[in-house]
């Protein structure tokens, strides 16, 4: 039995004509196959050497944007192997291409393109109807490791058991989640050691029929709650979603990341494991603020893996990124209005013209024209004090004052970095790593936060 899975491929809006050379007319669709691995999916396109196909292809995609190869992409014709109904790349981003003197099958020549994103449509597996298996990555083992005891074995018989308490199911709007370990074992009769792998996942049940962008949105919820608790990005290498209509599967090529990181909400004084996060009331909000909340979250992870001027400027952001207010001056209450008030402000400026020289009356008179207009409204504080002050951060207790952390950003925004000190940096950076986190608690629903203000 073949290992690929067969297709016909076609960039419907690329005339590849016009690349490379004069030579014979590149087919509109070719013969693909399609294989995917535990770090790998792999593409092969067969076309006719003397087409110079692969060339083009090449030459083609130093042009296009390859976070969006897939858009680029028509598929037909896939091979109904086992329950496959069909097979989307519309997601798709480009990893590499390759292109080789020696890339033939028989006869044919193709060219190799790897991929980071396939989505398969199969017919449904009725026993498995509205439930959903999310696979996570490696680190993604950090999410499901404190659910379950050790592996324990006796008389032959081996069990990995939960921790008590921690098998419930956690509500999420329609649905219902946990992390779970899916075990495999491993083992040959000549080998004295067998083996047992705990694969990470997310496993859900579905209360209500859902749609596909339903189960993948409720995943993307738990995906993002875990990844702020955990301090790193966490993310899914399969998806499998069994809906009554059909079984979709979603496997994406994880991005390694070469700093670890590892964190808690201890520094927000919430205490306990993310079993315990779990049962706070985070999901009404979490789904209503999901797009600011993936923004915001991504750039504090991003913030603990750089230096510490451009740590700062992003976590600066972030408060100015979860600040959606609109901002309105509050007016001082005027015992006189009308022609009342406009003769008082004309008596004030023929007194303050007194204090100008004659020659320059004209362009005060401009600048008070311009200036009274603005006197009924009150001073205004600044929009960061203001903002700090609506998500209950008291000002005023902060050990270092907002001043100085406006002083900090103009700075390193201006390149004036002989001007920042680098112990206040590093202080700030650990402030505003605190009120970032509120910020985001906030925005998810969690208020049983406090915020530490002493600075080592």
């Amino acid at each position: 039995m073949n290992d690929y899975y067969s297709f016909d491929i076609e960039f419907p809006n690329v005339d590849f004509n016009n690349y490379y050379i004069k030579c014979d007319i590149v087919s509109k669709v070719h013969h693909a196959h399609l294989t995917t691995h535990e770090n790998e999916i792999e593409l092969k396109i067969f076309y006719d050497d003397n087409t110079y196909f692969g060339e083009k292809i090449a030459m083609w995609v130093q042009k296009i944007n390859w976070r969006k190869f897939g858009s680029f992409i028509k598929v037909s014709n896939e091979k109904k192997k086992d329950r496959l109904k069909k097979i989307d790349l519309s997601l798709a981003k480009l990893c590499s291409i390759q292109n080789s003197t020696g890339n033939y099958d028989g006869i044919t020549k193709f060219v190799v393109i790897k991929i980071d994103f396939v989505k398969f449509y199969w017919n449904p597996v009725k026993e498995e109807l509205n439930t959903a298996e999310f696979y996570l990555h490696d680190v993604g083992f950090r999410v499901v490791k404190d659910f379950y005891s050790i592996v324990f074995g006796q008389d032959g018989n081996f069990n990995i058991s939960r921790m008590n308490g921690m098998d419930v199911f956690y509500p999420l709007d329609k649905s219902e989640f946990r992390p779970e370990f899916n075990t495999i074992s491993r083992d040959n009769r000549e080998n004295r050691v067998a083996t047992i792998t705990k694969e990470p996942k997310i496993q859900f049940k579905y209360n209500k029929q859902v749609t596909e962008e339903e189960a993948i949105f409720y995943g993307d919820v738990v995906c993002l709650l875990a990844s702020f608790y955990h301090h790193i990005k966490i993310d899914y290498s399969l998806r499998r979603i069994h809906l009554p209509e059909h079984t979709i599967t979603i496997k994406k090529i994880e991005v390694k990341n070469h700093f670890e990181t590892r964190g808690s909400l201890w520094s927000f004084n919430i205490f306990g494991n993310f079993h315990k996060f779990l049962h706070s009331d985070w999901q009404k909000n979490s789904i209503k603020n999901f797009k600011l909340l993936s923004k915001a979250i991504e750039l504090f992870n991003q913030a603990l893996l750089v230096d510490s001027n451009s740590e700062f400027l992003i976590r600066y952001n972030i408060i100015e990124l979860c600040d959606t207010r609109k901002q309105s001056n509050e007016k001082f209450n005027l015992i006189l209005t009308g022609n009342a008030k406009k003769k008082k402000y004309k008596e004030a400026l023929k007194l303050l013209l007194e204090t100008v020289n004659p020659k320059e009356h004209k362009p005060f008179r401009n600048k008070w024209d311009s200036l009274s207009g603005k006197l009924e409204n009150k001073p205004m504080k600044s929009p960061l004090t203001s903002f700090l002050e609506s998500q209950n951060i008291k000002t005023s207790d902060l050990p270092i004052s907002v001043d100085v952390l406006k002083e900090l950003r103009n700075n390193i925004t201006h390149g004036s970095i002989d001007k920042v000190d680098a112990e206040i940096l590093r202080r700030a950076n650990t402030l505003l790593y605190r009120i970032n986190g509120i910020l985001i608690l906030n925005l998810i629903g969690v208020k049983d936060w406090k915020l530490n203000t002493e600075l080592n």
